[in-house]
């Protein structure tokens, strides 16, 4: 029995009209090539912010591979800047590939003008609201604290707004990938519903070197990812999930203050919240509700609200037109 929401038309199906067919199988592999690709002008703007920062800490020979591996690891604000911003490259070379290479057309990959508008922001309300109710279910287990703010100035108002954008360019870019190409190009030789587990395993294992990654944030970014590609099916729509993608991260770093996928130093918060829990035996039992050093995205709080949100979307008839 096939679910209501995989049945009817989708933006899916103009993936079946690409020049380029190749087996399910094939698309896989040809993916990692085109993400390993795309990745590498993203990889040059990040080599040239922290080699900018390194000449003017200027370290001598001993410190330098520390320092260098330091910049890698726990990159400061101005490098995550960086990091978001230079997503679009990634971002345009994924089109230009579905464009020229498999000859899709942009609705293909759900980047549909009709009522684009209204379905960005609404994806953008739903994201926020989401993690908003993941992190009130660690509130309420007693897992994280509320500890002020730290916009108090001009200065920190301008870099928050530069985060804002950033966020907007590094969750449209995650969601062209995963679900404007991947899926789609998946859905040109496997039932939708296969298209959707393929790419949202594949979506939770590219986050395999963020800090703090395991077994449960594999399973919740999955879920996640399931939830993004259920979004776009039903609204018919990229814009839907790109909202909601974008809102989700910026909502962690910069509205409520915590780590967004293992990534720290994401500048100022609306709002700051941490671990309210001090004793170590505490700590151990709180850990699952905070995701440990991966933030909430690791918690059993995210686990139950994607669960809630796939069935909701699997589930819940769509609202019938009617005429007046």
């Amino acid at each position: 029995m096939t679910l209501p929401i995989f049945s009817g038309k989708h933006f899916t199906d103009k993936a079946k009209e690409a020049k380029f067919q190749p087996s399910w199988i094939i698309h896989i592999l040809v993916f990692f090539l085109v993400f390993t690709a795309a990745q590498i002008p993203q990889s040059i703007a990040m080599s040239v912010a922290m080699f900018t920062q390194l000449s003017e800490i200027n370290p001598n020979s001993e410190q330098l591979l520390k320092t260098l591996l330091d910049m890698m690891l726990f990159p400061n604000e101005k490098i995550v800047l960086v990091q978001l911003f230079s997503t679009i490259f990634p971002a345009v070379i994924i089109v230009i590939y579905c464009r020229f290479m498999e000859k899709r057309s942009l609705e293909s990959m759900g980047i549909i003008k009709s009522r684009w508008a209204l379905k960005y922001p609404l994806g953008f309300v739903l994201g926020f609201a989401m993690f908003t109710a993941t992190l009130l279910l660690a509130l309420a287990a007693g897992a994280i604290s509320y500890s002020g703010t730290d916009i108090n100035n001009g200065e920190d108002f301008g870099v928050f707004v530069l985060f804002c954008l950033g966020w907007i360019i590094q969750g449209a870019e995650e969601e062209i990938l995963c679900r404007g190409y991947f899926m789609s190009s998946l859905s040109s030789k496997l039932p939708l519903w296969a298209a959707v587990l393929v790419s949202s395993v594949t979506f939770s294992l590219l986050h395999i070197f963020n800090g703090g990654f395991n077994f449960i944030v594999f399973v919740n970014l999955t879920l996640t990812g399931i939830m993004f590609a259920l979004l776009a099916i039903r609204f018919n729509s990229l814009f839907v999930c790109c909202g909601a993608h974008s809102a989700w991260n910026l909502v962690q770093g910069n509205f409520y203050g915590l780590p967004v996928s293992g990534m720290y130093n994401l500048g100022p918060s609306v709002f700051r919240f941490q671990l309210a829990a001090k004793d170590p035996e505490v700590f151990k039992n709180a850990e699952i509700w905070t995701g440990g050093s991966f933030g909430l995205e690791g918690s059993i709080g995210e686990t139950i609200i994607m669960i809630a949100a796939i069935c909701a979307l699997l589930f819940i008839p769509k609202l019938k037109k009617t005429n007046n």
